[in-house]
């Protein structure tokens, strides 16, 4: 009894001690992951310290800086200069630290091209620009200099007929391109003469020649078929890149090229829309986008919703057509999932212009047109613009023709250089006699000719009358603020007349 009372005893202290041994470590254990834990708090970085990715479309299309030219300043060029030498041409790169600019050059067929980096063309007052002469001398077609990038200056030189000579001076005024002509360092080299000693220094030479003159056509390129602004999405004359829409623009070159007639006609190089139906022949109707069918809400007019179905609009009197994609369209309190077509119209201009045009087709096509504008006022304080048109044509359907009249005035007030208010004024007629689109069948199945017209002549019409009043009223408190009022009325009157013939044959067989 005594031996297991001590080994009972025994065994408790030894469990005892068991675990006071297991127990002992564990708030050491605590401790040390509390101080990791509050370490690694105390490490996490601030919103501030945290490099955020560039959100700005326009800084990610920039052309990389060369690592090279990051470390100084950009060495602005403040103009070019062609002089006329005895040899050619001198094409002078104005800039104070000429020594400063690296210079790689290349040649492609009849090309030189020479980059000069650590470079850009800028003017006085920081605007870029660009430098073309076109036929300077003999043998060298044109003469460019132009930015590649925030960094690079390109010079180029194209011969007519072989790759030109071309040397690289250093001088105070700056970096100079001695540009050879080729019909010169063509000519057979005339018998060595004895040396003379020099009278004149280079830089003297090149003084005096400074003096002749020369006749330089300087010109400008454009992108024609680029818009890089469009405001249907924001409401506001916002670049593309920046706009995280689809919108798709069709400018007036693209409209003159293809001499398109109606709107629908000018959106047909635009991807996913359709002309959804045909209004009588009118140019009107809906339009579908991303197959969904839009009928009054789809369709806008300087970003106003435009009565569209019923009424007639004139190509004459639009400038470009943007077409915003996809039920981002809300915004212009439209429920069209598809999209929408937003017609910009055309402004008063402030230099006169003045257009008188005529065009003639088949099918007894003709349309002549009148488009003038320009200034009211010697101060360009008062603009306007008158567009006018007459359309008729015929069709391969018997009977069937319309006439189109369209009258737009406008008119631009200036108040001021931060207020101008535009007013202006459409009215489009449509007269047609309608063309039918169903084809009857006939008694022994066959179907009529393609110009057969299976109405009434002259009791078939269609008579649509489309006044559009529109107020624009712009005024800037500074550059960054700006008031935008616009007022638009359309009114729209429509008469249509059907007689037709009605087409039945009932055939019953007995067997």
């Amino acid at each position: 009894m005594r031996i297991s009372m001590k080994l009972d005893r025994l065994c408790q202290s030894l469990l005892l001690t068991s675990a006071i041994a297991i127990l002992i470590p564990s708030p050491a254990q605590g401790e040390e992951v509390e101080t990791e834990i509050r370490q690694a708090k105390q490490n996490i970085s601030q919103l501030s310290e945290i490099e955020l990715p560039p959100t700005n479309a326009r800084m990610l299309v920039q052309t990389p800086t060369n690592p090279s030219t990051l470390q100084g300043d950009i060495i602005p060029i403040m103009g070019v200069k062609a002089n006329p030498t005895e040899k050619g041409v001198e094409v002078i790169l104005e800039t104070a630290a000429g020594d400063k600019l690296q210079i790689t050059n290349r040649s492609e067929d009849n090309n030189f091209v020479a980059d000069v980096s650590g470079g850009q063309l800028r003017l006085p007052n920081g605007d870029a620009f660009t430098f073309k002469s076109e036929k300077p001398i003999e043998g060298i077609t044109e003469i460019t200099v132009t930015n590649i990038d925030v960094n690079t200056v390109r010079v180029t030189v194209v011969g007519e007929k072989a790759l030109p000579a071309v040397e690289l001076f250093d001088d105070d005024m700056g970096l100079i391109f001695a540009v050879a002509s080729t019909a010169t360092s063509a000519q057979t080299p005339e018998t060595p003469t004895e040396e003379q000693p020099a009278t004149e220094k280079p830089e003297e030479q090149r003084a005096a020649q400074q003096d002749d003159p020369i006749e330089l056509v300087v010109t400008g390129e454009r992108d024609s078929y680029r818009v890089p602004n469009a405001s249907t999405a924001t409401r506001t004359d916002t670049p593309l890149r920046d706009i995280p829409q689809s919108i798709q623009v069709v400018p007036q070159e693209v409209l003159r090229d293809r001499n398109a007639q109606t709107v629908f006609e000018a959106v047909e190089t635009v991807s996913g829309v359709l002309d959804g139906s045909n209004n009588y022949g009118a140019p009107g109707g809906t339009n579908i986008i991303r197959g969904f069918i839009s009928f009054d809400s789809g369709s806008l007019r300087n970003g106003f919703r435009d009565y569209d179905y019923y009424s007639v609009s004139s190509i004459g009197t639009i400038e470009q057509v943007e077409v915003l994609k996809g039920p981002a369209s809300v915004l212009f309190s439209a429920q069209e999932p598809g999209g929408v077509i937003n017609t910009v119209t055309k402004k008063p201009l402030s230099t006169p212009y003045y257009n008188v045009a005529f065009q003639a087709g088949n099918y007894g096509f003709y349309q002549p047109s009148i488009d003038l504008s320009g200034p009211l006022t010697t101060d360009g304080n008062a603009l306007y613009r008158l567009i006018t048109s007459h359309r008729g044509t015929g069709s391969y359907i018997d009977f069937v023709n319309s006439n189109t009249t369209t009258i737009a005035p406008s008119i631009t007030l200036k108040f001021g250089e931060r207020t101008d208010l535009n007013l202006s004024y459409e009215y489009v007629r449509y007269f047609a006699d309608n063309p039918i689109f169903e084809v009857p069948l006939l008694t022994d199945g066959s179907l009529p000719p393609r110009n057969f017209y299976s109405a009434y002549p002259d009791l078939v019409l269609s008579d649509i009358t489309t006044n559009r009043i529109a107020l624009n009223l712009n005024h800037e408190f500074s550059e960054n603020w700006k008031l935008r009022n616009n007022l638009a009325i359309v009114l729209n009157q429509r008469t249509l007349a059907l007689a037709l013939v009605l087409w039945w044959s009932i055939k019953i067989t007995v067997l």
